[in-house]
């Protein structure tokens, strides 16, 4: 109990480090979420290498999917919502970069899952090193093999662009893999997900790490 408490405190000084506010809620003219443009910012990892190793332990021996966006938050420097938002499109393996184009979060006033634009609200690059290359592929092979796995029971994950007041909010909605997907809705495969193939939100990510 005390080990699981000490472990419980870490993760929490550590998320307090990551987590940051966001904003949201943008019109399609003011920010492309889903365009092919890149550009380019700085990114700083967040947590000194001894929380970070402790964490990473900790997760893993959980099996916990925490574990992946934690990990490249730390490599990267990129805050929790946009790692939760990357998609495989934003991820190029070969050169070792990342395209961050969005970030994700509860809307706890519209009770809904929602893609916004970054804190800066630009695209930007980010490179990575050879250890989150292997994590990632590592990880990218393990989500094909759950999704054959899962069969007809894989969840899959949707944006629709909802307008209300003159404004535009990107809503994630996770359906079953045989659900009929209504109209306007759009797949997106996320880098972060669940065994079950549903998307890992830095909600999620808060929960899961208790």
């Amino acid at each position: 109990m005390i080990l699981r408490e000490q472990f419980f405190n870490l993760y929490t000084n550590c998320v307090d480090i990551i987590l940051k506010d966001f904003i949201f809620i943008v019109s399609r003219e003011e920010y492309e979420l889903f365009s092919e443009e890149d550009g380019d910012a700085p990114a700083v990892p967040t947590l000194t290498h001894e929380q970070f190793r402790a964490l990473e332990d900790f997760l893993n021996k959980k099996d916990n999917p925490a574990l992946l966006p934690i990990q490249i938050a730390y490599y990267t420097g990129l805050r929790i919502g946009e790692v939760c938002a990357l998609t495989w499109q934003d991820v190029n393996l070969d050169e070792q970069y990342l395209t961050v184009r969005r970030s994700i979060r509860y809307n706890g006033a519209r009770h809904k899952t929602e893609i916004g634009s970054t804190k800066r609200k630009i695209v930007r690059t980010v490179d990575f090193c050879d250890t989150l290359a292997v994590i990632l592929r590592r990880a990218k092979k393990e989500q094909i093999e759950n999704r054959l796995c899962y069969g007809e029971l894989c969840s899959l994950n949707y944006y629709t662009e909802v307008r209300e007041k003159d404004r535009a909010y990107y809503e994630v909605y996770i359906l079953p893999r045989t659900a009929e997907v209504p109209e306007g809705y759009r797949e997106l495969s996320f880098v972060c997900l669940r065994s079950d193939g549903a998307v890992e939100t830095p909600s999620m990510v808060s929960v899961m790490c208790r």
